[in-house]
């Protein structure tokens, strides 16, 4: 058993139909623990189950709720009431089994490594399905003697993009039944890699990548554009038309939705060509608004243009869970003119 320490996983911010989210989080942590399942791992000579139970996750979500009703009834709540509100289980435990020809004690130690891996998993799958129902940030495992791995994967822009669907915004992402997503993500056969080969692993550990950074920058973008061009087969050389065109088919968009997709497509292409070329005007790590008021604008600007490429990929990976494709093959035809007239120039003034 692995003991894994849990400092919040449910959603940050407090929306006005929090009462409805919050059942529905609740619900589909309460389904998670049997669609999910066992997972394996194979390493060198040795496989590993692991396998946990969510309650936990269930109680976390609980207590966000209690928060959530004192803070809209208006209570004043004191430092021992919100100690009373917010005392979920902070600590659970995951089962890590090992099989294999070697002697499987040699690879105790490599336990915890299979749980972080297999939080990572469980991150993706949960946000595919209903975005930002899973927060993994200031999570610890507990790696033995004394040591702990801390897990920081923040939710922020999955529930950014779900407040967005609420709204019916364009190209926001959707909910999709756990029970599709599961099978879909088992059969990527990720195991234990850490280098993605595929269009598909590449987009899915961009989208990590970008929930594993503290502060929103400019290197989002890149990410974002990485998986999409990643998800869409673009290659070296070819334009920013290419790729509006094969999302567009892809997502079968609307006139209005693709001219938002053009636009908004174009202005994140001038964000990744200013930085990759030396044109952004870097900021200074410190990052002050009070010393220089600019950034206000630059951040927020930056932002709205981050969080838009975000969606596209994940909106974009939910189609294809949706279709049950594992990647989508660009194929170029040519057909022949069937008359030699077609070929010769016009005459003169005509």
């Amino acid at each position: 058993m692995v003991a894994v320490h849990v400092g919040r996983s449910g959603r940050l911010d407090v929306h006005e139909q929090w009462e409805e989210i919050g059942r529905e989080d609740i619900e589909l942590w309460k389904q998670a623990t049997s669609i999910i399942g066992a997972w394996s791992y194979s390493h060198k000579n040795v496989e590993a189950v692991v396998e946990c139970d969510f309650c936990s996750f269930v109680e976390l979500h609980k207590a966000s709720a209690r928060l959530n009703h004192a803070i809209h009834n208006n209570l004043d709540l004191t430092h021992s009431m919100m100690d009373s509100v917010m005392t979920p289980v902070v600590e659970f435990f995951v089962k890590v089994s090992l099989e294999g020809k070697e002697d499987s004690a040699k690879y105790e130690g490599y336990c915890s490594y299979f749980v972080e891996k297999f939080l990572y998993d469980v991150f993706l799958m949960m946000n595919l399905s209903r975005p930002g129902v899973c927060d993994f940030m200031n999570i610890r495992i507990d790696s033995g003697r004394g040591m702990f791995t801390q897990l920081h994967l923040s939710g922020d822009c999955f529930e950014s993009s779900f407040h967005k669907s609420l709204k019916n915004t364009h190209l926001s992402p959707i909910v999709l039944p756990l029970v599709s997503v599961v099978p879909w993500y088992r059969r990527l056969d990720l195991g234990v890699s850490q280098k993605a080969e595929t269009g598909v692993e590449k987009a899915l550990f961009s989208v990590l990548h970008i929930c594993c950074g503290k502060d929103a920058d400019v290197t989002w973008v890149v990410w974002a554009f990485h998986a999409l061009e990643a998800i869409y087969g673009t290659r070296v050389g070819e334009g920013f038309t290419n790729l509006v065109d094969r999302i567009s088919k892809f997502l079968n968009l609307e006139p209005q939705a693709k001219n938002f997709l053009k636009r908004n497509l174009r202005e994140m292409y001038n964000y990744r060509s200013s930085f990759v070329h030396g044109g952004y005007k870097v900021q200074h790590p410190m990052r002050n608004e009070i010393m220089d008021d600019r950034l206000n604008d630059d951040y927020s600007k930056l932002l709205d243009i981050m969080q838009f490429g975000f969606d596209l990929v994940v909106v974009s990976l939910q189609g294809l869970i949706a279709n049950n494709w594992y990647g989508i093959k660009v194929e170029e035809r040519l057909s022949g003119l069937m008359s030699r007239d077609l070929l010769s120039e016009p005459p003169l003034g005509g």
